[in-house]
């Protein structure tokens, strides 16, 4: 299973942003910097509405958080898994790395969990082909 040509621009964009974010080091100025390259600065336009990205929102301390929007049906566990190869690999190879996926609702959660963990599955076969096999999946009650 490969990656649809807008999700492939969805991976090229997350990437484009950790390049920001490895160069400054900083979650608010490799942010701000990347829609303001993108779209223009953020700035009151003359009938009072704003153009550019909002600034930066540091709800999470010192934790990267990243929001990747796509329409319903749109592949996003799979973009997910691909996003995840492209995370892991911008930062220090050195340094053990785990994901945390979360869900709104519990029976998501096992269909995910469910994927996720079958060998046969797209999304675990394209897991397995970007980290050479070295994936496991665990839900919370194993940990």
């Amino acid at each position: 299973m490969e990656l649809k040509p807008y999700q492939q621009k969805v991976i090229n964009d997350l990437e484009k942003f950790l390049d920001y974010q490895n160069k400054y080091q900083d979650n608010a100025k490799a942010f701000n910097l990347y829609w303001e390259n993108r779209v223009g600065k953020y700035q009151l336009k003359l009938d009072g509405t704003y153009s550019g990205m909002t600034p930066y929102k540091d709800n999470i301390p010192a934790a990267t958080h990243i929001a990747i929007k796509v329409p319903t049906a749109g592949g996003k566990t799979f973009i997910a898994c691909n996003a995840i190869h492209s995370i892991m690999k911008s930062y220090d190879a050195s340094k053990p790395k785990a994901v945390v996926w979360l869900v709104p609702w519990s029976n998501l959660l096992q269909q995910t969990a469910n994927n996720l963990s079958d060998p046969t599955h797209p999304y675990r076969e394209k897991l397995n082909a970007l980290f050479g096999n070295r994936v496991e999946v665990y839900e919370k009650e194993q940990l």
